[in-house]
């Protein structure tokens, strides 16, 4: 890792990160709530990443751009926190590069949406952006709105899956 500001997902911290080399660290307290569970040391934490909330606007751009693609329902707080971050980080270090360190397929699907640049720490093979479609398993019937959750024809509890592209 270099000089550039990391912003750092809970994957980050399980892969060792913050702690592997220098650079400036970014994350959240909801992302912190997420790795104190996993027994990573707050104390070291501290001494290393910078902890920040973003701001409203930010969060607010997050959510719309995650019911675009369909992953508002794979997104938890945590998310939805790291992202607006990145967000608010971009905007206020002009010059610098801030880069968003995450596995996890929603994050990086939102992420794209909205312009962030990506690092990951161990995904393996290609990555592509995803927009999401929901179906009925029972009909068969697809829907455009990401808020939906049973199916008007059949009442069947719809799932998700990808939608095809042109």
């Amino acid at each position: 890792m270099s000089d550039k500001i990391h912003v750092l997902d809970s994957t980050a911290f399980y892969a060792g990160i913050p702690f592997q080399g220098e650079g400036k660290y970014y994350t959240t307290y909801q992302v912190l709530d997420e790795v104190r569970g996993r027994g990573i040391g707050a104390q070291l934490i501290h001494s290393r990443v910078q902890v920040t909330e973003p701001s409203k606007e930010s969060v607010q751009k997050v959510k719309e751009a995650s019911n675009r693609t369909g992953d508002q329902k794979s997104l938890s707080e945590a998310d939805t926190s790291i992202l607006a971050v990145t967000l608010d980080l971009v905007k206020s270090k002009r010059g610098e590069e801030v880069v968003l360190v995450t596995d996890d397929f929603a994050v990086r699907n939102v992420a794209e949406v909205i312009g962030i640049n990506l690092s990951e720490t161990s995904i393996r093979g290609e990555w592509k952006k995803i927009t999401w479609i929901t179906y009925c398993k029972g009909c068969g019937k697809e829907y455009l709105d990401p808020k939906r959750s049973v199916c008007e024809v059949c009442g069947t509890k719809l799932s998700r899956k990808p939608r095809p592209s042109n």
